[in-house]
């Protein structure tokens, strides 16, 4: 890496630690998004623009998992998938299996998801994320206008053992016991991060983990994840279903400022099945997925480094 690289990701690093968290809704994002990267490419901008997305990440369904009967439309395609280039950075192939072992993207390099609406209207939106390789963007299949992002490996901000750690990457660093992670999230409450009650930023913690990059999260910590947002003062949590019919259990939390105020999930596996927010319905299906439809590239993620975008 460069002196100017490192640079650039120092600076990235002191500006996530300093700056507030800025509560995102899943209904605003990618129009949001798809503006500024019209915006950008008509004004001829290089190397300052990038794409923020606060984890929105869907796909296809895979063998054995509950929703396999109700998959929706699959990955948008105009030839042959192919393979991206090499991590960025490289890990080992023993880092590689310990990582991904126990999560449900597996030994894919890829974690593909889909977002649309309850029966299939409005705007899709699909992404592939890796945490070791560049990802890509693609809305409503137009594989002509696509947008990239570097990789996805960056859980959050965390008071662990009392130390600070402003950029986890490592989900080994966090507890997989209830009661244990919400310790965790109640240490990292910070009085200018973040809205609400104490309560409010915990349950905002929980939801960032199970609606951020799951696919390469343990299975265990988004269930640990999940079962505090559960317990938590306001959520009521019942055996239910989602617009397409998936069992799974169902959160309401009633005018949360941290994220949706009601979630469907799958209770074995942590997976995010569809979320409300207000009178917006986002259903999610998620897979695991070995190629890629186009190569990400710079010029798409309007960045000049895969470590600074």
């Amino acid at each position: 890496m460069s002196t100017d690289d490192e640079f650039a990701r120092e600076l990235r690093s002191r500006v996530d630690a300093s700056a507030p968290t800025i509560d995102v809704r899943l209904t605003g994002v990618v129009p949001r998004a798809r503006r500024r990267r019209a915006w950008t490419r008509a004004a001829g901008a290089g190397a300052a623009g990038g794409l923020v997305l606060a984890g929105v990440l869907v796909g296809q369904a895979w063998a054995g998992a509950p929703w396999s009967t109700h998959t929706l439309a699959g990955p948008a395609a105009t030839g042959e998938p192919v393979e991206t280039g090499e991590p960025s950075p490289e890990p080992s192939a023993a880092a590689d299996a310990a990582r991904r072992a126990g999560t449900a993207q597996g030994a894919a390099p890829y974690w593909y998801t889909l977002i649309t609406g309850p029966d299939g209207s409005g705007e899709r939106f699909e992404s592939w994320a890796s945490p070791d390789r560049p990802g890509l963007l693609v809305w409503d299949g137009d594989l002509t206008n696509p947008a990239a992002m570097g990789p996805t490996n960056v859980i959050g901000r965390f008071r662990i053992g009392g130390e600070w750690v402003d950029m986890l990457r490592d989900p080994a660093a966090l507890p997989t016991d209830p009661a244990a992670l919400e310790q965790v999230f109640r240490d990292s409450v910070e009085p200018d991060r973040r809205s609400g009650t104490d309560d409010d930023k915990v349950y905002g913690m929980a939801y960032d983990l199970l609606n951020g990059s799951p696919g390469w999260l343990p299975t265990a910590l988004l269930q640990a994840a999940w079962q505090v947002a559960g317990s938590l003062p306001g959520s009521t949590v019942v055996p239910g279903v989602d617009s397409l019919g998936r069992p799974g259990e169902v959160l309401t939390r009633p005018e949360t400022v941290n994220g949706s105020d009601r979630l469907v999930v799958d209770p074995a596996t942590g997976l995010i099945l569809e979320m409300n927010s207000g009178d917006a319905i986002r259903l999610l299906q998620q897979s695991p997925a070995d190629t890629i439809p186009l190569e990400p590239t710079l010029e798409m993620a309007g960045c000049t480094a895969w470590e600074s975008c």
